[in-house]
């Protein structure tokens, strides 16, 4: 019986003419740590985007906490029915660069909104899965506030805790700290790091390569639609196998 959360097969995406992803392959594990790094371009947001639902793959087979999201039985791909896409978006939670937080919703009401309304929580569950949320994230005084009256780092935390409140099987991070200055981002950085010794399961597209190193449990370089090379963060950092993948971190 596999452990894996996540099972992506042979998945292609084409944009018009241009094939960004061409047959990836991806499996994670249950508390897995999974960094993707690559160069702009090379379609690790779009693999990420796939696996959420925000895009739909052409062809090829998502399954995702024991769940199939689509499958492929001839030439393109069939998506589950509404009722079970749901359900399986009920089970990952995605932080996105760029925060994607509601501007008119009070911190509180961004986090219990979905907890409320999607996940049919009382009030009083919703309120006091935020309070603990935004405990972890050192926000507890920042519940009223709206997204305009806090830095890009709270922001940030803010969407994470938004991620978490759901308890989902993984969360999928785009790019989390690139909006972001060095000094925010060592504070969002250190959330996610607290989250992998708690074996969260998730995947962080990232540029960050000490922390991909340090904190994932395996990363994975991708460049032009594939996966170039796979293994052991320290391994891949410290002694990558493939040429293009030595050129890459040479940048770092």
């Amino acid at each position: 019986m596999s452990d894996a959360i996540l099972e992506m097969r042979n998945i292609k995406k084409s944009f018009g003419d241009l094939e960004v992803l061409k047959g990836i392959d991806l499996e994670v594990d249950r508390g897995e740590v999974v960094a993707i790094i690559g160069p702009s371009g090379g379609g690790k947001s779009t693999l990420l985007r796939c696996a959420t639902t925000l895009e739909k793959i052409d062809s090829g087979k998502i399954v995702i906490a024991g769940d199939t999201l689509c499958d492929t039985p001839e030439e393109r791909a069939v998506y589950a029915d509404k009722k079970m896409l749901l359900e399986i978006r009920s089970k990952f939670g995605l932080v996105f660069q760029n925060f994607n937080l509601f501007p008119h919703f009070s911190v509180r009401r961004n986090i219990t909104e979905a907890l409320i309304h999607v996940h049919k929580k009382s009030r009083e569950e919703a309120d006091a899965i935020c309070d603990e949320l935004l405990a972890k994230m050192e926000l507890s005084d920042k519940a009223d506030y709206y997204p305009c009256n806090l830095s890009g780092g709270q922001q940030q935390r803010v969407s994470i805790a938004r991620a978490l409140a759901a308890n989902p099987d993984i969360i999928f991070f785009d790019e989390p700290t690139s909006a972001l200055d060095p000094e925010l981002t060592k504070g969002v950085l250190s959330v996610i790091k607290a989250l992998a010794q708690e074996n969260m399961t998730m995947v962080i597209v990232t540029h960050e390569m000490s922390f991909a190193r340090d904190v994932a449990d395996r990363i994975v370089f991708m460049d032009g639609g594939v996966i170039v090379e796979e293994g052991p963060a320290y391994d891949l950092v410290t002694n990558p196998r493939e040429e293009r993948t030595k050129e890459f971190l040479a940048g770092y």
